[in-house]
C-alpha cells in the first residue's frame, strides 16, 4: 500500500467497516475485463477466518464465471463523503473521505439449503441489524442463489477529516 498513512491494520478496525458499509462489489474473472457486481451482503468472523456472503439468481452470469473460476476480489466502502475547502481556495484542495475494506478470496456457489438459510439470516442481520425472526420456506431456499466468499486477505484503508 503506497499510503501506508492511511492503512488499518487492526482487525477489528476492518470489521467495524465491514459492519457499517452495506454494498460489495464482487470483481470476478471475464475476458476481456473483470465482471464487477455491487451487492449486499452478510458476513461472519470465526476462527480468524472471514466468510461473506451474497445472494441473487440461482443462475446467471455472475455464477457461471464463478463456477469456471472462483478466484474473486471485492471492495466495500464506508462513510464516504466529500470535502469541500473553504471558498477561493484551489480545486486541487478538494478529497474525498472513505473507510473501505479491500479483498480477495474464492468464492463457492452455495447448494447446502441450511447454509443458504444461515447466509440469508447473516444478510438481513447486517441489512436491519438485529436478527429477523421467521421461516424462509425450503422452496424459497432451493431458488435462491448464494454465494460464499471465504477470504484469503483483506487491507483497509481511510482517508479521515483531521
Amino acid at each position: 500500500m503506497r499510503r501506508t498513512d492511511r492503512e488499518i491494520t487492526d482487525v477489528a478496525a476492518k470489521l467495524d467497516i465491514i459492519e457499517d458499509a452495506h454494498i460489495i462489489n464482487l470483481g470476478v474473472l471475464d475476458f476481456p475485463a473483470p465482471y464487477v457486481v455491487p451487492s449486499n451482503y452478510g458476513y461472519e468472523f470465526t476462527d480468524n477466518q472471514l466468510h461473506l456472503y451474497i445472494h441473487g439468481a440461482a443462475k446467471g452470469k455472475r455464477r457461471g464465471l464463478i463456477a469456471a473460476n472462483p478466484a474473486v476480489s471485492f471492495s466495500i466502502i464506508a462513510d464516504s463523503s466529500l470535502d469541500t475547502p473553504a471558498e477561493g481556495a484551489p480545486l486541487s484542495h478538494y478529497s474525498y473521505f472513505y473507510r473501505s475494506v479491500l479483498g480477495t478470496g474464492n468464492a463457492t456457489l452455495v447448494s447446502d439449503l441450511p447454509e443458504k438459510e444461515h447466509a440469508l439470516r447473516l444478510l438481513l442481520k447486517h441489512e436491519n441489524g438485529h436478527d429477523v425472526p421467521g421461516e424462509i420456506s425450503q422452496q424459497d431456499l432451493a431458488h435462491v442463489g448464494v454465494i460464499r466468499i471465504d477470504v484469503d486477505q483483506f487491507t483497509g484503508k481511510q482517508h479521515s477529516a483531521k
